[in-house]
C-alpha cells in the first residue's frame, strides 16, 4: 500500500445519527481498528433554512440555525469521542450538512478514510435519518470497503468494549471479482488474529435441471456437471486458502450445495463477519454477488464487510488525481 492510499484499518469513518441503533456500529469500529487508528465520528445534519414567524419576521437565520445544529451535534458526539480516546485511539468528530449518504461519502473522501463502519438502520430526531437506505447508497457508491452492522431494535446502547469477532466468512464464486475481497479479509484476519472460512455455493442437481434448456438431457449429465462444479470449487477455494495461509492467516474451505444467500447464512454463527465483494458475475454454477450481498445485509444478523470492485477503486483514484478543469 502506497503512502497516498488510506490504510484500511488505520483511518475509519463512523457515521452516527444520535440513536442507539446507529451507535451499534461503534463496537465493531473499535474491534477492527488498528492499535494507533484514527477514528472519525460523523453526524450529517439537514441544511437549515431561515425560520420566519407569522408576518414575515425572521426569528433565526440559516447561519444561526446551522451554528446551533453543529454545536448540539458536537455535544452529542463528545462522549463517544472521549470513550474512544480513553481506549487509546485517536478520535475526533465532524459535523456535515446535506443528504446523509452524500455527506458520508464526501467526508470519507475528504478525510481520506480507508473504511466506513455504519449501522444498517437507525433513527435520529423525528426520524431524520433512516440508515437502511443510507447504508445501501453508501455501499453502492463508496470506493473504500464498508462494514455494515445490522442493528438490533432490542439491543441496548452500544457498549464501550469492542465487539467480539471470532471468525471471518468469505464467500467466493470462482470469479476474480469475488477473490478481490481476499486482501481485505487477510488484513482484517491478521489484525484480529482470527481464522477465515472460505465458502462456495454450487447449484444442486435439481437446480441445474430446472435451469436447463428444456430439451431432454440425461440425468447423468447433470450429475457430471454437479461433480465438475464441486471439483472446480474445491480447487479454487484451496488456492485462495493457500494465499491466506502464506500471509499467516488460518484458513479452511467448504463447498455447499444450494442457493448462495442461504448457503452463506448457514455457514455463519455468532461472532462471525462476512467479507465479500459487492459485485460479481453469474454463470453456470455461480451466483451474482451483488444481489446476494444485498440479501445478506438485509437478513443476516452478522455484520457484512463489502469490498468494492477494483474498477470502482481505480476510477475513484483516477478522478482524484485528475487536474481540476480550468475556470471559465
Amino acid at each position: 500500500m502506497s503512502d497516498d492510499t488510506p490504510s484500511l484499518l488505520a483511518r475509519i469513518l463512523v457515521p452516527l445519527d444520535g440513536s442507539t441503533l446507529a451507535a451499534q456500529a461503534l463496537p465493531y469500529a473499535q474491534a477492527v481498528a488498528s492499535r494507533d487508528a484514527d477514528l472519525l465520528l460523523l453526524r450529517v445534519e439537514p441544511v437549515p433554512e431561515s425560520f420566519a414567524l407569522v408576518g414575515g419576521e425572521v426569528y433565526a437565520t440559516a447561519d444561526q440555525l446551522r451554528d446551533a445544529a453543529q454545536s448540539q451535534a458536537e455535544r452529542e458526539l463528545a462522549p463517544s469521542v472521549a470513550t474512544l480516546r480513553a481506549a487509546g485511539f485517536r478520535a475526533d468528530a465532524v459535523v456535515a450538512f446535506g443528504a446523509p449518504a452524500d455527506g458520508i461519502l464526501r467526508v470519507a473522501a475528504e478525510a481520506r478514510r480507508g473504511l466506513i463502519v455504519l449501522a444498517s438502520h437507525g433513527r435520529g430526531a423525528a426520524g431524520r435519518v433512516v440508515f437502511g437506505s443510507v447504508a445501501d447508497r453508501v455501499a453502492h457508491a463508496s470506493p473504500v470497503p464498508v462494514l455494515i452492522v445490522r442493528a438490533a431494535e432490542e439491543a441496548p446502547a452500544a457498549a464501550a468494549a469492542p465487539a467480539p469477532i471470532a471468525r471471518l466468512v468469505v464467500p467466493l464464486d470462482g470469479s476474480d471479482l469475488a477473490r478481490s475481497a481476499l486482501p481485505v479479509a487477510s488484513e482484517v484476519a491478521a489484525r484480529l488474529v482470527v481464522p477465515v472460512r472460505l465458502v462456495q455455493a454450487i447449484l444442486a442437481r435439481a437446480e441445474l435441471e430446472l435451469a436447463g434448456t428444456g430439451l431432454p438431457v440425461p440425468r447423468e449429465v447433470y450429475a457430471e456437471l454437479e461433480q465438475r462444479a464441486e471439483e472446480d470449487a474445491r480447487r479454487g477455494l484451496e488456492a485462495a486458502a493457500a494465499t491466506l495461509r502464506a500471509a499467516g492467516v488460518e484458513a479452511t474451505t467448504e463447498v455447499w450445495r444450494g442457493p448462495a444467500a442461504a448457503v452463506i447464512a448457514g455457514a455463519c454463527r455468532a461472532g462471525d463477519v462476512i467479507v465479500m465483494s459487492s459485485h460479481g458475475r453469474s454463470g453456470v454454477g455461480r451466483w451474482l454477488l451483488g444481489s446476494v450481498a444485498e440479501q445478506l445485509v438485509r437478513t443476516t444478523p452478522v455484520p457484512v464487510l463489502l469490498v468494492p470492485a477494483p474498477d470502482r477503486r481505480r476510477l475513484t483514484a483516477a478522478l482524484a488525481a485528475a487536474p481540476a478543469p480550468a475556470a471559465g
